[in-house]
């Protein structure tokens, strides 16, 4: 559970910074970009397999939402890209 309230720090920096809207998100897990272009990204408390998880709505497909599972002793950040 810890590892999920530190996920959840970048979310919370990423909505800091008045009102100007981000643009889209990435997320890079270890090293290793797994997202780009996300609206949104939601860091929820479940566990896939015993990975904390991360949902966000596929950004080639807005009907469907997608997840990612976190690597056991993994990292991830999640940064806000500029609108282009």
């Amino acid at each position: 559970m810890h590892r999920v309230a530190w996920l959840m720090i970048p979310l919370l920096l990423a909505g800091c910074g008045g009102g100007k809207s981000p643009g889209t998100l990435s997320v890079v897990c270890t090293g290793e970009i797994q997202l780009l272009g996300a609206t949104s990204v939601d860091v929820l408390g479940d566990v896939v397999n015993g990975r904390p998880t991360l949902s966000y709505p596929d950004p080639a497909n807005p009907d469907k939402t997608g997840t990612i599972a976190v690597e056991p002793r993994g990292h991830c950040r999640i940064t806000p890209q500029a609108p282009s």
